[in-house]
């Protein structure tokens, strides 16, 4: 089950983390595109590597984990209040507002907590 999971869970995060950080840097930033797209390529990279690992059960470092679980959370976060206003009322103009300033800082908040908690259990298990 995790040979199946593995790909799949790190392809989906890569992807998130990709439109997340790229569409972030994009509407936020005066860069030039290729090097927002470069930015959020190597994001991207970073979080499907560390999703492989973290998958596969290998420890990881508390920093690691706290800056994977906030892009993975957060990009989440972002994706359903960006894109879900799109998608369940059309006639609104303001609905991806909802992921930029509620659903995408909630998500990064959340995703680093839960990052350094698993860091943490991991530390205390390894001590047991």
């Amino acid at each position: 089950m995790i040979r199946v999971l593995k790909p799949i869970v790190s392809f989906l995060m890569f992807f998130v983390v990709l439109f997340f950080i790229g569409t972030i840097l994009i509407i936020a930033t005066e860069l030039p595109d290729w090097l927002c797209g470069a930015l959020a390529l190597s994001a991207a990279i970073l979080v499907a590597w560390y999703t492989w690992k973290l998958v596969s059960g290998e420890k990881m470092g508390t920093g690691v984990s706290v800056l994977c679980g906030a892009l993975m959370l957060g990009g989440l976060g972002f994706i359903i209040g960006f894109l879900g206003p799109m998608i369940l009322a059309k006639d609104t103009s303001q609905g991806p507002l909802v992921g930029i300033f509620i659903t995408a800082p909630l998500g990064l908040i959340l995703g680093a907590i839960g990052g350094y908690i698993f860091a943490s259990r991991q530390r205390a298990g390894a001590r047991e």
